[in-house]
Order: C-alpha cells, then structure tokens, then sequence
C-alpha cells in the first residue's frame, strides 16, 4: 500500500511529509535525509512536527510504528544500510535548466580526475557556481564519502571558513582540539569532493585549502572564485562567457537558438512570460543583446526577466543605448565584469524611486530576511507600502523569495546584486543607519531567543536562531567594529546557550575574546552578561582560572544591579567550575543550593531545574544514589512543565545511570534509549553519541556484552570524529562500563567487537540500539 493510499488519522499527510516519514522508517537521521532530499535540517525538524502532529504521535518510533499500523508504509523492504542507491550530498536542487556548457563540463571532470584542487575562475555572473554544482551532481558516485558544497557567499571574515566547512561537515566545535585540526582528522581518512563556492572574498584562508590538500590524500576540491587562490597544486579553469551568435550574417530563429546565450535568454524568458516565443525577425535583436551583454548568464537572465515589460525589439533598443552610454565602472574591473555591472545597474534605474530606496537597503541583509525583519529594518519612510514594492523587486529578479521556517518566507539577493546594491547603499549615506537598525533587530530577536531556547518549542527556536545566523554573525561584526558596539555585546550575551548546546565553540570563542576586548566602558549589565556567555566556555577546559574570574566579575556587578536572578545563575555557574576541584567540592555545593533557593524564592523554573541537575550530578559522584535520584526526579518534573525537551533527554540518561547502580538494568536502558531518541530528534549529535556509549553497561548487564561493546566503540569513534567529550560526571561511568564489557568478553573478543563497531555509521549504530531488550 503506498503512502498516500490510507488518510483515517488525523490529517493526511502530503506528498513531502509521507516521503520524509519513508525515509525516518528506513532509519536515516534527521541529517541524511536533509542532504538525500537536498532540504536544511530545520526544514527537515519541521516536517518531522508536522508527521507528528497529524499522526497523533511524539517521536520517531511511534510515528514508524502508527505509520504501519495505517498502512502507510510501502511492504518492500528498504535496502541495508550502506547499500542505499542515492549517494550522499548537501548540493541543492536546481529549478532552472542548465543550458549548454558540454565542453567545459567534460574539460572540469576531467581536471577533477588529474588534480585534487581545481578553481574555476571568472567574472561574478559568468555562471561559475552553476557549472560547480552541476559538474558534482554528475561526479557525486565517483566519491564514497559524498560530494558537500560549503557555501561561503555570507561570510565576512577568513577566519570564519573553518566554521563553514565544519558545519558542513557536522564536525563539532567542542573542546580545546582547533577546528582546523579536528576537520582535519575527519578528512584524512575519507574519499569525498569538496565544493567550496565564493571564495573570491575570503583569499586570506587560502593557506587553509592547501593544508587540507595536505593532510587529506583522497579529497578533491572544486572551488569558484573570481580569482585563483594561489595555493601549490592549484588547477586553474576560467569560466568564459555563453557563446555568442554571429552578427556578421543574417540569422533565423532556428539558427540563433542554437547559440548558449540565446537558448539561456529564452529559457529564463519562458520562465517568466510562459507564452514567450520568437516572432519573425526577432533573431537579430536577440543576437544583438547577447552580444551586449558578452553572453554572462547573470546578465542574460536579468534581462529576460522584462520580457513581460518590452517586446524583444524594444528591449534590445533600450538596453543597447543604455550600455552605449556607460563607461563600465571602475576601470580596475574586468571589461565582463563592468558589462554585468552596467546591466544591474540598467535593471536598477528602471525601478521607481520607492523600489530603488528599498532595493538598496536590502543589501544590509545575509542570507536575506523575513517579512517583518524587512519592514523593521527597511521599512522607515518608504514612499509607498513596502509589500507592493517588495512583490515589484521579487517579480523583477532583483530579490529572491524563499521559504523559510515554519513555512515564513525570506526575502533575499544574490551576492553579486546585493555587492553593486550595498555600493548604492553606501553612496546614499544610509549605511551607517541601516547597519544599526539591523544590529539592533537582530539583538533584540537574539534576546527573545534567549528566554525560548529552554523553554517550550526549545527546537524551534534553535532552529530559529540557525535560519538567522548569517545576519547575526552580519550583526555582530559591524557591531563589535564600530562605535555602536552594544547591539553586538547583546547578541553575545543572548547567543550563550545556542553557542554552547550547539557545539559552536570555537565560534563561540572568538566572538566573546571580542566582545571582551570591547567592553571597557559599556553599562555594567551588559558587561555582565558578556562575562557570563565568555565564563561558560570554561565547562570544556581543564584549565578554568581566567573563567572563575568573569563569574566572579559577573556575581559582583548583578549584585550591584540588585540583579538577584542573574546573579544566582552567575553562581551557579561558577559552581560548576568549581567542582571539578575535590578541594573545592562543598563550596561548589553550597554555591549551588544558594543559587536554587533564590531561584525559588522569584519563581525561576528554569533557573531550579538547571541548579537540581548540578546537585545531582554532585550526589551521584559521591555515591548518594537516593538523593541523586530525588535531584534528578524533581528536575524532570519542572523541564516538563517548562518543555526544555534538551534537559528531558539529558535527565533519562542521568536517571539511566542511577538505574543501573541500583540493579535494574532493563530500566536503565530504557531510559538511554529515550535520551537518544530524544537526542536524535533534536538533531544534537554529540549529545546522541554519548547516550549510545552509556547503554552498553545495561546491555551488558543484560547478556549482550557483544552488542554493548560494538556500540560503545562506535560511539567512541562518532565522538572523536565530531571532537566531543564525555561530560566529567559520565566518565566514571563509561569506564566501569568499558572494563566489564572486556572482563565478560575476554581480550580478543572484546577487541573484534569493537573493531566491528568502530566502523559503522551512525544509522547502523542507531539500528542496533534501539533493538528489542534482551
């Protein structure tokens, strides 16, 4: 019975939803089935809240489960893990045809077979990107760790294509191991293509392209810049211009169709006029503007878009006397790229004031914006309603309309637009105003994402903070390198718990060194919160002195503000820090018990929960098993009141671990398995690791010491590849584990058991457990 066939539930499931749930019951991650269906994860969590609402259910299992017992899932078994007949990619889906370009898609595949690092070069415009992804869409079986785009358009700072490519590659940012180092060791081992795309700007990272070349025998790298990178072995391939007609002949219709340019121009034009056609004599006009415009594709598809305006006569006229009167722009600009300036710059004087004024304030954006943060930020004294002239510009191909998540749209311009719109923005004298109304959005949006991401729709808000992070990072390094520096030291502040639940943390680090560097003078309370983000940073370091002090620093001036909540969350803190020093191990508890009563004292829910959590941790290490366990019970009582899904998990594992010392072993892998359920819902793959490796004492417990040290190696090898730790109070733990598993198994059972699990996937190691108890 196929998916679609049986809607007796709730609500029917559409085509997009019953395909998503296909590919849950096959058992890949949320991950995987972003890269197979080339969609971003949260749109991926997205639609799994949506399945999940409409089949009455509230995590994967029970939706696998509903969905059969409807009948919703097709009888044929789904192949083996690792036997899967789609390969694995990040690269987007395409909606516009590629036209032409045979020849230098063979010439680039054949570069890709000689060299491992092949730039392709040109003009913005010229279509590099495009003949990029297409090129790795036809390769993607030739790599069997993938083909993944990195998408470097939206970065400001070199330093930051470390956290792109690790994003990319969901390397985690965790611990004191450099990120460089950590996608590095990733890499080493693995046969995959790396699409780097837009790296014109960021030329200072070069060095970085070369050193993974280095360090990686069997990656190949394919960037587009609009210049070589001048690294050692580098491969060179400009991207030229569509081929042009010949002007010097008459020319028919069916003649000049098969020129690259043409048959690009009348593509896009059907697009957007779907009736278009060549009319008699029109041959010559069309010959004449792709000639114009030196056969870009940008440029082309620009002006395609007013064939709803002009007729193909009448276009060619204006467009031709316009570029006649143009000089092309700066003259240390390529002549192509001067051409393509003249043609965004003839699209732009056809826009009425009230579109211009728009267009131009739209380039403070990254990775574009939503409705409201557009009328905020661009809104002000507008001559007419903003949503009519925002509808003009999209109609216009000016800017781009996308869906965002829960469905919101985003409005947004392709780099090299909103480059010559930021020009314009800057030559009006707007920018300085138009900056700071967007650092102030997006502190403020950061802010309310602050007090959301432990509460109720906790995944929604991390994933709304992900769907804006271009603008934030936008907003942080204007903010943090200008005089208006208080936008940027609230971000800092406010993005604490999604930098550090998140695994940014080397990203995390460099905006608070920042932020620090910048704080001498600014009111105390935003001191304060900056000492605060930067302290926590100091729960991954051995060494955690220089972050002891901001708490400290931080204690001092919320009490100086009659701050009490701030201050008992500083303490608390400073708590943790603590505790990791036996000398210091009845302070830290004491500082912790202080914090909880204030907590309770002003009605801070989250606040107690946080501080029980610590005290359990502290009573476990000690042995105090029942009154670890009372921490904990009482803890999960108050996340689901507050619906911090995250510290849910967290709580059955710890509870898991109690189960387990007191003797019942089916609960305490129960309880694991719901913390990786849970884990693996909220796409936290460092926090999933971990509760795999703590179910294999249960299972060993149980009879399957096999089982349990397979699962425990392979959680070991996920954990060193996304460079993650076991937390401090679980390492005891996992090491008990670890030498019971052996003791039970023997030496060379032990380490064939491990070795086989060392090597699986994250899917498989899923599969395996979350089998039936023994």
């Amino acid at each position: 019975m196929s998916i679609s066939a049986v809607q007796s539930w709730h609500d029917p499931l559409n085509e997009r939803e019953s395909q998503i749930l296909s590919l849950i019951s096959e058992g890949q991650s949320n991950r995987e089935i972003a890269r197979e269906l080339s969609l971003s994860l949260n749109t991926i969590k997205w639609y799994n809240k949506q399945i999940y609402s409409k089949l009455g259910v509230s995590s994967r299992t029970q939706a696998v489960a509903a969905a059969r017992e409807y009948g919703l899932l097709d009888t044929q078994p789904s192949l083996p893990i690792g036997e899967q007949a789609l390969p694995k990619h990040n690269l987007p889906q395409i909606p516009t045809t590629f036209i032409g370009r045979q020849h230098e898609m063979a010439e680039v595949r054949r570069l890709l077979q000689t060299s491992r690092l092949v730039v392709l070069t040109g003009a913005g415009g010229s279509g590099k990107t495009r003949l990029a992804l297409q090129v790795a869409a036809e390769i993607v079986g030739n790599f069997p760790d993938g083909v993944w785009l990195v998408e470097l358009a939206q970065l400001s700072d070199p330093e930051l294509v470390p956290n792109a490519i690790a994003d990319t590659l969901g390397v985690s940012q965790r611990g004191e191991t450099s990120l460089v180092v950590k996608i590095k060791n990733l890499l080493r081992p693995k046969r995959l293509l790396l699409v780097l795309d837009n790296f014109e700007h960021l030329l200072d990272a070069s060095s970085l392209v070369g050193e993974l070349i280095a360090s990686a025998p069997h990656v190949t790298i394919l960037a587009t810049s609009r210049e070589k990178l001048h690294v050692y072995g580098e491969q060179e391939f400009p991207v030229q211009p569509l081929a042009l007609p010949n002007l010097g002949r008459a020319i028919s219709n069916e003649q000049v169709m098969r020129c690259e340019s043409a048959s690009l121009f009348v593509d896009r034009a059907r697009a957007v006029k779907p009736g278009f056609k060549l009319l008699s004599g029109d041959a010559a006009a069309l010959a004449r503007m792709c000639v114009h415009l030196d056969g870009l594709p940008l440029a082309l598809e620009l002006a395609a878009s007013r064939v709803k305006m002009f007729s193909l006569s009448t276009l060619e006229e204006r467009l031709s006397d316009r570029l006649s009167l143009l000089t092309g722009g700066a003259s240390n600009l390529p002549e192509r790229q001067r051409t393509l300036r003249d043609t965004i710059e003839w699209s732009f004087d056809l826009l009425e004031s009230g579109e211009r004024l728009l267009f131009f304030r739209l380039s403070v954006f990254r990775g574009g914006g939503t409705l409201e943060a557009v009328e905020r930020i661009c809104g002000q004294d507008l001559p007419h309603d903003l949503l009519p002239l925002l509808s003009s510009l999209v109609d216009k191909s000016l800017v781009r309309a996308r869906e965002g998540v829960d469905g919101e749209m985003r409005f947004g311009m392709l780099e090299t637009i909103r480059e010559y719109a930021l020009e314009q923005l800057n030559s009006e004298g707007e920018s300085a105003s138009c900056n700071l109304l967007h650092a102030e959005y997006y502190a403020s949006m950061a802010e309310i994402a602050a007090g959301k991401l432990r509460g109720h729709n906790q995944g929604y808000w991390f994933a709304r903070v992900q769907s804006e992070y271009d603008n934030l990072r936008a907003a942080l390094t204007w903010s943090l390198n200008s005089a208006e520096i208080e936008p940027g030291m609230r971000i800092t502040a406010a993005l604490r718990d999604y930098w550090y639940y998140s695994g940014f943390h080397s990203e995390y680090k460099y905006w608070t060194d920042l932020a620090l560097e910048r704080m001498p003078g600014t009111p105390p309370a935003l001191q304060a919160g900056v000492l605060v983000s930067a302290g926590l940073l100091g729960v991954m370091k051995k060494d955690s002195q220089r972050e002891k002090d901001f708490f400290h620093q931080a204690v001092r001036l919320y009490s100086q503000l009659g701050d009490e909540g701030n201050a008992a969350w500083s303490k608390m803190f400073l708590s943790g820090l603590l505790s990791n020093e036996p000398a210091n191990h009845q302070k830290a508890v004491s500082l912790c018990q202080e914090s909880l009563e204030t907590f309770r004292r002003i009605g801070d829910l989250t606040g107690q929960a946080q501080a029980l959590n610590i005290l359990g941790e502290y009573s476990r290490v000690r042995l105090e098993l029942g009154a670890s366990k009372q921490y904990y019970e009482e803890c999960l009582e108050l996340v689901v009141k507050t619906g911090e899904r995250l510290r849910e998990g967290m709580l059955y594992g710890n509870l898991g671990f109690i189960a387990y010392r007191q003797g019942d072993y089916l609960k305490a892998l129960q309880l694991m398995q719901d913390f990786s359920q849970i884990m693996e819902e909220l796409g936290n793959d460092y926090l999933l690791v971990t509760a795999i490796a703590s179910m294999s004492g249960p299972l060993a417990a149980l009879g399957q010491p096999e089982r349990a040290a397979r699962l425990l190696a392979a959680a070991e090898a996920q954990l060193e590849e996304i460079g993650g730790i076991h937390q401090f109070t679980d390492t005891v733990e996992i090491d008990e584990y670890r030498r019971k598993i052996r003791e039970l198994l023997g030496e060379g059972a032990f380490r064939i058991a491990c070795d086989e699990g060392s090597h699986m996937t994250v899917q498989q190691m899923m599969a395996i457990a979350h089998e039936e108890a023994p």
